[in-house]
């Protein structure tokens, strides 16, 4: 049987079997979920945080302010430091507006309030205390709980219990494996990150059921063959197909990276991770699960 390729003339001679090399995929992932789950023990101890919360889940204060036109991101950044605000993240969201988030205490308010006005002007003020931090991490923690069932059920419905699983875990794993990314680098989560963790199941979902469908259908065509045979089969009828459609749209989360990082880091960071671990679970991990448990 003919192995899986890129679809690229300059890649024509790398060649791989996905189910006979099963197992060295899973070690990679797990690879890098344990070295994240170590830096969250780093992170804990050093920080007090598994991964760096930001201002939506741990509590602070979001400004924004009016700032001349020759100043910059890094002139702000200066400013807000000399305010007392400790790693602030700033985003310009109009010509002259930035919007500067910092994770301080209620207390400390008033005082880096006066001493930010004095360079710079203040046209609105958000605070998020502990409690409303709380429930939208409860809540981000519940839609993606619920999503992760709903979709469990509806594969379970539309193939087999088998298939749901192992899109399911697949799921499990790239979200994983973000949330590592995000851990070893500490770059901080805002509400946005929740938006791309719901993004990646819906976009990792797709690519997985892709496979999954041709799974089914090779069964039906030849009932006789190794469940090895028929995974590898429809792995290779759909490699190119999903690595052209992720490529396509890495290059638009690639350049939104590039450009956009400073004001959204959660957020584009995420979404670039995401489509990376999502195309790579739902090739070499989601249908290779099957060959282990039995298609």
């Amino acid at each position: 049987m003919k192995n899986v390729w890129f679809g690229f003339p300059w890649f024509s001679e790398l060649r791989m079997n996905v189910v006979k090399n099963r197992k060295k995929f899973y070690t990679l992932s797990i690879t890098i979920i344990v070295i994240g789950l170590i830096f969250m023990g780093v992170n804990y101890a050093r920080y007090g945080s598994v991964v760096n919360m930001g201002v939506d889940f741990s509590g602070g204060v979001v400004f924004t302010v009016n700032a001349p036109q020759n100043d910059s991101i890094s002139d702000l950044q200066r400013i807000a430091s000399n305010s007392g605000i400790k790693d602030p993240v700033i985003r310009k969201v109009g010509t002259d507006q930035y919007e500067i988030r910092a994770k301080i205490s209620e207390s400390e308010l008033p005082t880096v309030r006066e001493s930010l006005q004095k360079t710079a002007s203040i046209t609105d003020e958000n605070y998020v205390g502990a409690s409303v931090a709380g429930s939208l991490i409860k809540n981000a923690i519940l839609s993606i709980s619920v999503a992760l069932l709903a979709l469990l059920v509806y594969i379970s419905i539309r193939f087999k219990f088998k298939y749901g699983l192992a899109a399911i875990l697949a799921l499990v794993h790239d979200v994983l494996v973000t949330i590592s990314i995000f851990a070893i680098f500490y770059i901080p989560i805002n509400s946005p990150f929740v938006a791309v963790l719901l993004i990646l199941v819906g976009y990792s979902l797709q690519d997985s059921i892709v496979v999954l469908d041709r799974v089914r259908e090779n069964r039906k065509l030849n009932n006789k063959a190794s469940t090895a045979d028929v995974v590898e089969t429809a792995i290779h009828s759909v490699f190119r197909r999903s690595l052209n459609t992720s490529i396509t749209t890495l290059i638009a989360a690639i350049c939104l990276m590039i450009f956009a990082y400073r004001f959204l880091p959660d957020f584009t960071m995420g979404l670039t991770v995401g489509l990376i671990t999502g195309t790579y679970s739902s090739i070499f991990i989601a249908a290779s699960l099957l060959v282990d448990w039995g298609e």
